[in-house]
């Protein structure tokens, strides 16, 4: 035993000291290092596509910048010093300058140069009048003898017009000089500056202009009046020279003497042209005769006014504050654009609200502006803009800042007639019905603006069913029954069906009972579209029924005919298990030739099938079977029915088997009444009688 110990204590120890390996390592196989090499194919390929992202998301950034730029605002240059040495403001600085600074210079030049042609040929006309008034004045050899002391002086007035000739050349020769000048100082101040940088140039640009202001600024109003002055040495030399010329004679040359005076009328008026303009010029603040001598004047009123106050009535000024006048400018401006790139800036201040405050009396001018916003030539976003003014203007009215009771109702009517030609159905149904429903008795109709578009047409069809006087709403009314009646006869009825769930289908049929001068056609289509089934016509049938118990004031009898008549054709004969007694005495009180025939049967045909002593108002069934067997019956327009003749007998077997045994005579009328009691119809004799009997 202890040797069998000791044996087992050895292998122990040798399993201590020497531990045993592994058979084999069991990531050490094909399928681990297939998998380790998808993972870093993988990781591979998640790399590069990291790069990818990486890759367009700098370039989507750089996208959505340039797409944005236009509405962001530029990089701040954080340091004061490089803001002001900023080479690129500077560049556009320097452009600013110099454009502002070529206007001026091209208006001076064309100036310039306008006085030097005028000049030249001034200068021309003037040395042909000289020359001989020179002449005149020099002494000949024949005037003295070579031991003369002295030529005695020329006539005073051939000296006084010789003189005036030599000032208007002397003052045109001057003005010439200073053109040329001036030409070449303006040519100067328009050149380039020397300078290595914009800035640089910008500064040396700046301070050529101002130190050249204090000289071409005088320089020109120089020209100018010099050129004024030396036109009038010439004239009044060219006067003078005529007057001495009639009163040279013995007896006054009539002939020269007239010319003479045309001719100082004549220069009067030009100089009082001139002094018109110039007191123009003070008066009007925008005056284009404005010049240096109507500048000083208007600064020295401005002093003076402080002490008078009468003197600032004489000065008007331009009145550029909101209101009609700046509208109006606005408008006819907008409408005489040429550049339509230019509408993009002016398009967001076109206001119909606007035109309800300031706009003029006609809608002649707003016309004539949407017409240029509405143009071919211009952008989608102009067009949309004034499309989109309808509706921002529609939604103003809804909410508005002031009293709507305030607007004016012409003017109102007049913006509406001109959206209602100018909008387009059914888009903007919602904006004109909001427009229209500030009218006279419309106020139930604003809150249909503010519905979708379906919802909207789908209601204002039912504009018409109230027992109040309605507005003036034909317009709207007829557009939404145009747009249902479009899509009817596109057959687009799911449409329509879509509409009319927005509104009771009884409630669109009493208002069109009610509309004025509805389209038969139209009410044809939607009482097609009402009766669809059984169910609808029953209920049509029976909202026809209950409208006509009661009738309101603006009953449209020939529309109720109609809607009977279309009744009859989608439910003959009528359902006898409902009365219809308003439906025969509608009938019987408004017969219509048209729908006669049909109408008539039916109703015939139903009285056949229900008991007559049932009917609410048996009167009305008896006038209207003796309208049936009455050959010469005829309608509200005089037509002779011409019932058919089985009709007739139909007819004639119902009053004959429910009326006649149940008629009482009536006693005999006394002579004062017999007159009243012929003009009684035949169913008031018998209404009483036939009521007692079914009691």
């Amino acid at each position: 035993m202890s040797a069998v110990s000791g044996s087992s204590s050895a292998v122990h120890d040798a399993q201590k000291v020497e531990p045993m390996k592994p058979a084999g390592d069991f990531f050490d196989t094909p399928l681990f290092h297939r998998l380790l090499g998808l993972i870093e194919t993988q990781n591979r390929t998640i790399e590069k596509q990291q790069a990818t992202l990486e890759e367009h998301g700098s370039k989507l950034d750089t996208l959505v910048k340039d797409a944005l730029k236009d509405g962001q605002p530029y990089d701040e240059e954080k340091d004061p010093m490089m803001a002001l040495m900023n080479e690129q403001m500077w560049s556009g600085v320097y452009e600013i300058a110099t454009a502002k600074m070529k206007e001026e210079a091209d208006e001076w030049k064309g100036l310039m140069d306008v006085s030097l042609v005028f000049i030249a040929i001034f200068l021309a006309v003037l040395t042909a009048f000289l020359v001989p008034a020179a002449q005149g004045l020099t002494p000949t050899s024949s005037t003295g003898t070579s031991d003369s002391t002295s030529t005695p002086p020329p006539p005073r007035s051939e000296e006084n017009v010789c003189a005036l000739y030599y000032l208007a050349l002397i003052m045109a020769m001057c003005n010439a000089v200073l053109c040329v000048l001036g030409r070449q100082w303006v040519g100067k101040l328009m050149s380039r500056p020397i300078g290595k940088t914009h800035r640089e140039r910008t500064i040396r640009h700046e301070e050529r202009k101002n130190l050249a202001y204090g000289w071409i600024k005088p320089l020109v109003e120089i020209l100018y009046w010099s050129l004024l002055l030396s036109i009038g040495l010439f004239i009044s030399g060219l006067l003078y020279q005529l007057r001495n010329l009639f009163t040279s004679f013995e007896t006054t040359a009539t002939v020269l003497q007239a010319t003479w005076g045309i001719g100082v009328f004549l220069a009067s008026g030009i100089m009082g042209a001139v002094i018109a303009t110039t007191v123009h010029a003070i008066r009007f603040e925008s005056s284009p005769f404005e010049g240096f001598l109507s500048k000083s004047a208007a600064k020295a009123l401005e002093i003076l006014q402080w002490d008078w106050q009468w003197i600032s009535k004489l000065r008007v000024k331009v009145d550029w504050q909101p209101g009609p006048k700046l509208f109006d400018t606005y408008m006819e401006l907008i409408a005489e654009a040429e550049d339509p790139k230019l509408l993009d800036r002016a398009v967001p201040s076109f206001s119909y609200m606007a035109w309800l405050k300031f706009g003029g009396e006609s809608t002649d001018l707003l016309a004539r502006a949407y017409n240029r916003l509405m143009a071919a030539d211009t952008s989608v976003c102009v067009r949309e803009t004034v499309k989109a003014q309808m509706r921002r203007f529609a939604q103003g009215l809804q909410h508005p800042p002031w009293s709507v009771d305030r607007l004016d109702e012409q003017r109102l009517k007049q913006l509406s007639d001109f959206i209602s030609d100018y909008c387009s159905f059914p888009a903007d149904l919602p904006t004109y019905t909001t427009i229209v429903s500030f009218h006279p008795d419309n106020e139930d109709l604003r809150y249909i603006g503010e519905l979708s578009v379906d919802g909207c047409v789908a209601q204002l069809l039912c504009a018409y069913d109230r027992y109040r006087k309605a507005g003036e709403r034909e317009d709207i009314f007829h557009e939404a029954a145009r747009w249902c009646n479009s899509l009817i006869r596109l057959e687009k009825i799911d449409e329509v069906r879509q509409i009319l769930q927005h509104a009771n289908p009884t409630t669109i049929l009493r208002s069109f009972m009610q509309a004025p001068k509805t389209s038969f056609v139209f009410v044809r289509k939607l009482i097609s579209v009402l009766t669809s089934d059984h169910y609808n016509v029953y209920d049509t049938l029976l909202c026809v029924t209950e409208f006509l118990k009661f009738p309101p004031y603006n009953i449209n009898h020939d529309i109720v005919s109609l809607v009977i008549y279309y009744l009859v054709g989608f439910s003959h004969p009528f359902p006898t298990d409902f009365d219809i007694s308003p439906i025969i005495a509608h009938v019987a009180a408004h017969p219509n030739l048209i729908w006669w025939k049909k109408i008539s049967d039916a109703i015939v045909v139903y009285l056949q099938n229900y008991q007559v002593s049932q009917l609410s108002d048996p009167t009305a069934a008896f006038r209207f079977l003796q309208l049936c067997v009455d050959p010469a019956a005829c309608d509200e327009g005089g037509h002779i029915l011409n019932t058919p003749g089985d009709v007739r007998q139909r007819a004639q077997a119902i009053l004959d088997m429910d009326f006649l045994p149940n008629m009482v005579p009536l006693p005999p009328a006394s002579s004062s009444s017999s007159s009243a009691s012929v003009a009684l119809p035949p169913v008031l004799e018998f209404a009483r009688p036939v009521r007692i009997d079914m009691e």
